[in-house]
């Protein structure tokens, strides 16, 4: 079931209520050390590969599954750094409500050139770790762990 299908089903049940949702977001830096960014479609920031786990899927296969759905890279090796729990409630257009637990990992071994998918993702590019774009909540998150 992928998620799109899974939260559909568990909206029709439990409606707009607050609901956790489970995810994993990848630090990508190539050989000269600049990270990975994309810039989502309708967005004006960048951030991290991410995506929430479909039903009973292992945090680093969520990781691995968004690589290839977002930048058609291939993940090898990733180490685990951080699980950032949410300190807030979040909501959508819709009103529906969530919490996000996120699995930050360090993606230590991949392969390919990155091409953003052209439906989620607008554009893909690495950035020197001193002179990141704007970003995301979670792409603040990553400023953090490169300093």
């Amino acid at each position: 079931m992928s998620t799109e299908d899974y939260v559909r089903d568990l909206r029709a049940v439990i409606g707009p209520r607050p609901v956790n949702f489970v995810g994993a977001a990848g630090l990508i830096q190539n050989e000269r050390g600049e990270l990975l960014l994309l810039r989502r479609v309708g967005s004006e920031r960048w951030g991290l590969v991410t995506g929430i786990s479909e039903l009973g899927e292992a945090l680093e296969e969520t990781l691995r599954r968004e690589m290839r759905e977002e930048t058609a890279l291939t993940l090898h090796r990733a180490e685990l750094l951080d699980m950032l729990s949410p300190d807030r409630l979040s909501q959508v257009a819709n009103g529906d409500q969530f919490y996000s637990y996120t699995a930050l990992f360090r993606v230590t071994e991949w392969s390919g050139d990155p091409v953003p998918d052209g439906v989620e993702i607008a554009e893909l590019r690495f950035f020197p770790a001193g002179d990141l774009p704007p970003l995301t909540r979670l792409g603040e998150k990553a400023r953090e762990v490169l300093a």
